[in-house]
């Protein structure tokens, strides 16, 4: 069954009777990335087999990077397991190395906007960061607004959902977790 991608209310529904909410990859924009990726090797191509030396190396450049990232699409495409998921316990990421990530250990979440894309932070305790850091995942700071540094994971982008609706969702629930 497929999570609806705005319904914040079936999201606490389900959780609230104990079951995990899962967000998939979206099929379309992996498609699209796949057929980007496609272009850009071609054009790669087009450049090794050109003129010089110079692009010559950057046509095989080319062709090594959009081939690793049509790799990965076509595996995200295929592969039907979870990019994140929500439960009683707290969140779980492909993007986290060490696993679950405690409602205990979210200081705050939100949406943050670099260029044109809009990715979910959530704030996490330095003993949380420690955790990931040791299971290999680089950990990244940000800067609040009084301007202290703060640990942050950046939720897996490309989810089959509405980003504005899941930041807000994820915040009310671990307001209402950690309040406790």
């Amino acid at each position: 069954m497929a999570t609806p991608k705005k319904d914040v209310d079936a999201w606490a529904a389900t959780l609230a009777q104990g079951q995990s909410v899962p967000f998939l990859f979206s099929r379309g924009k992996s498609i699209g990335l796949i057929i980007a990726c496609v272009i850009f090797i071609l054009v790669g191509l087009a450049m090794a087999f050109g003129g010089s030396i110079l692009w010559m190396i950057l046509g095989w450049v080319a062709v090594a990077f959009f081939l690793l990232g049509l790799i990965v699409m076509v595996r995200r495409l295929f592969a039907r397991t979870p990019g994140l998921t929500v439960s009683p316990e707290g969140i779980t990421m492909k993007t986290a190395k060490a696993g679950l990530v405690p409602w205990s250990q979210l200081v705050d979440v939100r949406a943050v906007k670099q260029n044109s894309n809009v990715f979910i932070e959530l704030v996490i305790t330095e003993q949380e960061a420690e955790r990931q850091a040791a299971a290999g995942l680089g950990v990244a700071t940000s800067t609040s607004e009084d301007g202290a540094e703060e640990k942050v994971l950046w939720a897996p982008n490309g989810l089959a959902v509405s980003k504005p609706e899941l930041c807000y969702w994820l915040d009310q629930e671990r307001k209402a977790r950690t309040s406790v």
